[in-house]
């Protein structure tokens, strides 16, 4: 895989409600909630939400 293709975001238009984004524009708290009880981690950034819809390249995984 190339590294293109493994940063690339899946919702380029949705980008604005990642993790990611959120956290860069300094909407910590905002990001925190959207963390609680996650089940998606984003194959990027290591980010997790509970919704796949706030990371850019999301893989669910297991909750323990």
């Amino acid at each position: 895989m190339s590294d293109s293709a493994k940063t690339e975001c899946k919702d380029p238009a949705g980008h604005w409600l990642h993790i990611c984004s959120l956290r860069k524009e300094g909407k910590d708290e905002q990001a925190k909630d959207l963390m609680d009880d996650p089940g998606h981690r984003c194959l990027n950034c290591n980010a997790v939400a509970k919704e796949s819809k706030n990371l850019c390249n999301p893989s669910p995984f297991a909750r323990a």
